[in-house]
């Protein structure tokens, strides 16, 4: 059965403080095995997603509209972003984007294995 939560709300609040943070620790522990995104470049793995992340440069992150539903063991987060990022110096676009995330809850606690990111990166 479906229905509604604030957790995947509170799951890629925590996520973007980390990426800000740059506390790898801690988002490469909240990210599964087996973990896919897509951007406009294409698909990324876990390994591809890591990189990608730790090339970020995060300042303001602004999140709202967030949709969360929960399926047994999964929770499924929309929301809208806009957020100041640079890759390797390049600033990325900062209006507002939204975003797709799919969280699963296993044997160590809520991990990260679903994330669509439609936002052009240079």
């Amino acid at each position: 059965m479906n229905q509604t939560t604030n957790d995947g709300e509170k799951m890629e609040r925590k996520m973007w403080e980390d990426i800000k943070a740059k506390n790898w620790e801690a988002v490469e522990a909240k990210i599964a095995e087996g973990f896919q995104s897509v951007h406009v470049d294409g698909a990324r793995d876990r390994a591809g997603e890591i990189t990608l992340i730790k090339k970020l440069g995060v300042g303001q992150v602004a999140l709202s509209e967030f949709k969360s539903t929960m399926n047994d063991d999964n929770i499924v987060v929309t929301y809208m972003i806009s957020a100041q990022e640079s890759i390797d110096l390049e600033r990325l676009p900062t209006k507002r984007a939204p975003r797709l995330s799919v969280w699963k809850k296993g044997a160590s606690g809520w991990q990260w294995i679903c994330h669509a990111n439609l936002t052009p990166i240079p």
